[in-house]
């Protein structure tokens, strides 16, 4: 965790999820005073926003997307694992590549939910807070954090397999609109590979949504898995 938090792509990651929500944030709305819980409808309606959807693979790429290529081109990767094992190695990376898709989002989104209550609840008109709300925005903030750490494992897995910056980068955003405009273009009722509806929900996911958290942890098991083997196979090329 020490190693992500000092990587300046972690910080700029969370950095442009922030503007991204602020960009997305209703300012036009503002009208003194509001109504009792609008802090909340606000900031469920940044994090909605289409700017936030747009963001989430180029952030999620940014602090560990591509570090398989950095590691193993300028030779550290081979002192590396002479010092550790290649699976622990392997488990270090898989772990740090996922939370840096999804930390940058979630810090982000609690950041973002202070200042919305450190601003606009006290415009409010009397009344205590819906804790329901609060718990449905939580919840649509982890919905998108682990989206983001799916990106970001999807750019280790590219990484791993081009061994290239460019396609670490780059494949997990083309991947990601590349999944939208099938759904909105040809297959309207695919929406269980839609990202947007990952995030927001709408669409028939069982009883009280449910099965959109067993979608995010078998996802999530796949390209971690995946991501797994790939270094597996890289590190036994390595003398």
């Amino acid at each position: 965790m020490k190693e992500l938090l000092r990587e300046r792509g972690f910080w700029a990651a969370a950095l442009l999820c922030f503007s991204g929500m602020a960009l997305g944030f209703p300012v036009y709305e503002i009208c003194v005073p509001l109504s009792q819980g609008s802090f909340l409808k606000f900031y469920q309606t940044s994090l909605n926003s289409q700017t936030v959807l747009f963001l989430i693979p180029i952030a999620a790429s940014l602090p560990a997307g591509a570090v398989y290529v950095r590691e193993s081109s300028c030779g550290f990767l081979k002192l590396y694992i002479s010092r550790i094992s290649r699976m622990d190695y392997i488990k270090r990376k898989m772990l740090q590549t996922y939370a840096g898709g999804f930390l940058p989002l979630f810090l982000s989104g609690i950041f973002g939910l202070l200042i919305c209550f450190l601003f606009l609840y006290p415009l409010e008109l009397q009344g205590s807070v819906s804790w329901e709300a609060v718990r449905e925005n939580l919840l649509l903030l982890l919905r998108i954090s682990l989206t983001g750490g799916i990106a970001a494992e999807l750019a280790g897995i590219f990484a791993a397999f081009f061994q290239n910056y460019y396609m670490a980068y780059g494949l997990p955003f083309v991947s990601y609109y590349l999944l939208i405009i099938l759904k909105d273009r040809y297959l309207p009722k695919m929406y269980a590979m839609y990202p947007k509806e990952w995030i927001v929900c709408e669409q028939n996911w069982g009883t009280d949504g449910g099965g959109i958290w067993i979608f995010f942890l078998v996802f999530s098991l796949a390209v971690l898995l995946c991501h797994g083997l790939l270094l597996y196979y890289r590190l036994k090329e390595i003398n």
